[in-house]
């Protein structure tokens, strides 16, 4: 596995199939969420809103790619989904990204669909 610096401001971690890969990206979101100035408890939010992402459509598809995009006031966490059939989100996982991100999607691109979310760097207090 190896990181791609991407553009400025964003770090792409392309992944394997397996659960290995995308426990090492949470564990790398983590990191970089702490990095990027969000307090601790905080970045495990940012942890938790991206594991939704990587959620979506269960078992039948495959994460390709973990993008984050840092903002000066939040964090833009993308994740390339293979294939392009229609995203399902469940009730759960809608609930959990209404209230761990500002915003969140979804959009079909050629080949692979993209879903993401947009994580405030503090927490509402």
């Amino acid at each position: 596995m190896s990181l791609d610096p991407g553009t400025a401001g964003e770090v792409k971690f392309p992944l394997a199939p397996g659960a290995r890969a995308l426990a090492q990206a949470r564990r790398f979101l983590g990191l970089y969420a702490q990095q990027s100035g969000v307090p601790g408890e905080h970045a495990e939010d940012v942890v938790q809103a991206a594991a939704e992402l990587m959620a979506v459509g269960g078992r039948a598809r495959q994460v390709l790619t973990l993008a984050v995009h840092e903002h000066p006031d939040q964090l833009s966490v993308l994740v390339d989904l293979a294939g392009s059939a229609d995203v399902e989100v469940s009730d759960e996982g809608a609930l959990l990204l209404n209230g761990l991100s500002s915003q969140w999607g979804w959009r079909q691109l050629p080949g692979y669909t993209q879903v993401w979310c947009d994580v405030p760097k503090q927490p509402d207090l």
